[in-house]
């Protein structure tokens, strides 16, 4: 019967987990990152926010793909994430302190404010149903960790659990092992520590082995951040590699005081915490703080040279930067505000892109140095224009109650219709191109020489201030119908025309060229 409650309460806590963190995410993460977006770049609040972060989410690895987002889209340096994503760490120990104290009449008092709260009818809200299921979330967690506290004496008979606790605390390395392994499974050094805590609560572990445990956790939860950052190149990859560089420096530290401490028996880490509380998973939790303090100290003295030890080992290529998307990694679905930044911020490159289709098409003297060949730039912008509809298709899917899903629609539609319009200018190129240069009538010249203006203009009206509302005035006028005028230009170019072939190509570009004139006036209205 204790196994089964064990086993429930294992349960309960990971359901609360995801619970807390799905709906806080959903409840404020927009609202989070703006803040982050303007703020920033003043004192303390980078370590405000990322200690509020932690504490909320209990997952430095959502916190790092956080900042990952803000540096893709260079709201924000590597070096000014460093701080966020350092107290991050700190924040997860309110968790780990949290389930050092019995709170089981907490919990019922809290499940049931919770239960009330919906009878009432405050989950018909949007942001009360979030807030509820947040609350409800952490309600089932400490629940789950009473019912473990409950349960888990009755296991010591248990075999399994028996050779368990005898492998963990057979030797140093190997308490740290299992932590690091643990930790690199779930993907979080504070679940394991909380987990443990009732083992240590009936003296099934004992200090020594719990602060190994927390340390080898530590790190092994920056290596699951790393493998999770595969897809991440650059600035974004740099961020996981100081996480990993953050935790491994900290147990450089640590690890070495632990065997002095250990054997010498002067007073260091587990003797502050001894004095600190008589309670021994209290311990626990002050030794798993102290890491994390630690952390944050090493991200305080070394974070400049860190990151620049992190560029050295994943370098951005500029010369490949233009080859593939600038903005999208895998990770970034997993905060929809994040990615939807990000898709607006790759779509608005590819719209600067545009003239580039035309470069071949204009003189050589008028051509921008730099630009990418027609047949490259096609290739490149239809596939990065499909890589960011599947990347909206991937956030809708990971979370299909976003409270941003209209706007998600929209940006959808803005890439399928920037889509059409490079299909279109493709067309354009490609019948423009077919007539030898010196066949060109004056008049088609200055027809491919005024698109490539309203290109740009498309690129500029799609910025913010005063200038990008000039530049969408001005496209708006210069793109409006003019069907006559448009006749005329037609007939003037097929006059032009020294062949039958000609003719054709040149008749098919002043069709697409309306068409195109059109598409602009849609893709900034």
């Amino acid at each position: 019967m204790n196994g089964a409650a064990a086993w429930a309460g294992i349960g309960l806590f990971f359901i609360g987990m995801r619970l807390i963190s799905s709906h806080l995410q959903q409840l404020g993460g927009g609202t989070l990152r703006a803040l982050l977006a303007r703020t920033l770049s003043r004192p303390l609040v980078p370590q405000l926010a990322g200690f509020i972060s932690g504490a909320l989410t209990q997952s430095t690895s959502a916190v790092t793909f956080i900042a990952a987002g803000l540096v893709s889209a260079r709201t924000t340096t590597v070096v000014g994430a460093l701080p966020l994503l350092a107290w991050a760490n700190v924040g997860t120990s309110v968790l780990v302190l949290l389930a050092g104290l019995n709170v089981k009449a907490l919990v019922y008092y809290l499940l049931g404010a919770v239960g009330m709260a919906f009878f009432a009818g405050v989950e018909q809200r949007e942001k009360g149903r979030h807030a509820l299921l947040a609350l409800l979330g952490l309600g089932l967690l400490l629940l789950g960790l009473s019912l473990l506290k409950g349960s888990v004496a009755d296991l010591r008979a248990n075999p399994w659990v028996h050779e368990f606790l005898e492998f963990a605390g057979s030797a140093e390395v190997v308490s740290l092992l299992v932590g690091f392994i643990i930790a690199t499974a779930v993907q979080s050094s504070s679940i394991v520590t909380v987990l443990a805590l009732p083992l240590v609560h009936e003296n099934l572990l004992g200090l020594p082995q719990v602060t190994l445990m927390i340390y080898g956790a530590s790190i092994g939860s920056g290596f699951a951040v790393l493998l999770l950052a595969q897809g991440m190149e650059g600035a974004s990859r740099q961020l996981a590699l100081c996480q990993v560089g953050l935790r491994v420096v900290a147990a450089t530290v640590l690890l070495p005081m632990f065997a002095v401490e250990s054997l010498t028996g002067l007073p260091l880490v587990m003797a502050g915490v001894s004095a600190l509380s008589v309670n021994v998973p209290t311990q626990c939790g002050f030794v798993y703080l102290a890491f994390q303090v630690t952390v944050s100290g090493a991200a305080a003295l070394g974070g400049p040279w860190l990151c620049k030890l992190a560029a050295q080992l994943s370098p951005e290529d500029k010369a490949d930067s233009q080859l593939k998307p600038a903005y999208l990694f895998d990770e970034g679905t997993r905060d929809p505000e994040t990615a939807l930044t990000l898709a607006k911020l790759e779509y608005r490159r590819l719209v600067g892109f545009l003239p580039e289709y035309v470069e071949e098409l204009r003189d050589e003297e008028e051509r921008t140095p730099g630009y990418l060949p027609f047949a490259q730039r096609t290739a490149v912008n239809t596939a990065v224009a499909d890589e960011i509809v599947s990347f909206l298709g991937a956030t809708q899917h990971l979370h299909p109650d976003m409270t941003d899903v209209d706007r998600l629609y929209g940006l959808r539609g803005q890439v399928l219709g920037l889509q059409t319009l490079q299909n279109t200018l493709a067309e354009f190129v490609t019948h423009m191109g077919s007539v030898p240069l010196a066949e060109r009538p004056a008049l088609a010249l200055n027809m491919v020489e005024g698109l490539h203006m309203l290109l740009g203009l498309a690129g500029e009206a799609l910025d913010e201030g005063e200038a990008a509302a000039d530049s969408r005035d001005m496209l708006a006028g210069m793109t409006a119908e003019r069907g006559a005028l448009m006749e005329r230009v037609r007939k003037e170019l097929l006059g032009g025309a020294q062949n039958l072939a000609g003719r054709e190509s040149l008749l098919s570009a002043t069709l697409l060229f309306e068409r195109l004139l059109w598409l602009l006036r849609r893709l900034t209205a």
